[in-house]
């Protein structure tokens, strides 16, 4: 495979002609090279920009455009995934094994994306600074992203559609501009940003997860996430109890966002739309996750109406439950051993105590 800058491509590049269908094609003569953890579009962006096209011009001329069944191209160009890209056409002309493209991809985020994602201005930065190509890094690209996973900060928020406004690979640079205005880092109040990386680096592990309390796999940790996720928004937004988080209540809006697990796996997490928020939940979340009960800065106790909320929620991995809420175990106990003592299926159990807890 051959690499090299837009500089050093030239007039040969200039009278490439990209024939209509991949099968046809004996593979561009060059394409940069995919920098750690980029984003598949921030590279595909990168190559249009090499030929003088557009990336809807390129992935036309390559028979590689997503498109919905009205023909209207579907994604943005920071969404695009191989299920709505022919990788065998990219695959042909790129000399790019299919794998390393799959790799590249974002995680599904559906029905929409957050009104803010993050990205790292250190990193930007850096590479503005080292006269090196400005991409986008593929770990930014989720709801769960608040730090970044080099540098251990927070991420800077961006508005979504100023992703969308995004044409070809020199708007980055104008992006780059743009964070480095933004002021550093989160108010004092918030969570370690440690804490925050460390469920980051969580999610992202490829195998099985080794928590504090016990081993798990990944969409039950993010079903624990979302869970507690919940309670931390409703202590912000309702005053209630002992937790009580010092997050912006007037930007607390939040959406349910469809994140793929797996291939065949899908979490529903609601999390706020912008990201200093998000900071903040998921903040609170990873320290709660993180530490033991005695030695957390806050939430060592959570109110009654919590307690309840986590208790009666969904089924809790082995372990995971008493370690984010020893009494809401314990109370799950009590009606475990009174459900058995009466012979009443759980289903039913549920729901009749979610229906005397509601009268009474």
């Amino acid at each position: 495979m051959h690499h090299a800058g837009a500089a050093a491509v030239g007039d040969r590049c200039a009278h490439v002609r990209i024939k209509g269908t991949a099968s046809r094609h004996t593979g561009l003569p060059w394409v940069p090279r995919p920098a750690p953890d980029e984003l598949l579009g921030s590279w595909l962006l990168r190559v249009a920009q090499l030929y003088g096209l557009s990336l809807t011009t390129l992935l036309n001329r390559l028979d590689a455009r997503p498109t919905r069944k009205g023909g209207e191209c579907a994604q943005p160009w920071f969404a695009l995934r191989s299920v709505t890209l022919d990788l065998d056409a990219l695959c042909a002309v790129t000399h790019l094994p299919q794998a390393a493209l799959m790799a590249m991809a974002p995680a599904a985020c559906t029905p929409r994306w957050p009104e803010e994602l993050g990205a790292c201005k250190r990193c930007l930065a850096c590479a503005a600074n080292a006269g090196q190509p400005i991409t986008w890094s593929r770990s930014w690209m989720s709801p769960l992203a608040t730090t970044c996973r080099i540098h251990g900060t927070w991420l800077t928020p961006l508005a979504s559609r100023a992703l969308r406004r995004i044409r070809n690979a020199g708007d980055f640079s104008k992006l780059v501009q743009h964070l480095a205005a933004q002021p550093d880092g989160f108010n004092n109040d918030a969570p370690c940003a440690d804490d925050a990386r460390w469920l980051h680096e969580s999610w992202n592990a490829e195998f099985d997860l080794l928590l504090p309390w016990g081993r798990m796999r990944h969409h039950e940790l993010m079903q624990v996430i979302d869970s507690v996720a919940r309670e931390v928004i409703f202590a912000s937004v309702s005053g209630d109890g002992t937790c009580e988080p010092r997050i912006d209540r007037q930007a607390m809006f939040t959406l349910n966002f469809v994140l793929q697990v797996s291939d065949d796996q899908q979490q529903v997490m609601s999390l706020p739309t912008r990201l200093r928020p998000r900071h903040g939940v998921l903040g609170h979340v990873a320290h709660i996750l993180r530490w033991p009960r005695e030695a957390r800065t806050f939430c060592s106790s959570w109110s009654a109406t919590s307690v309840k909320r986590l208790a009666s929620g969904r089924e809790w991995p082995e372990g995971a439950l008493a370690w984010v809420c020893p009494k809401a175990a314990e109370l799950v106990q009590l009606d475990e051993a009174l459900r058995r003592q009466l012979s009443i299926s759980p289903s039913y159990f549920k729901a009749s105590a979610a229906l005397f807890a509601s009268v009474f």
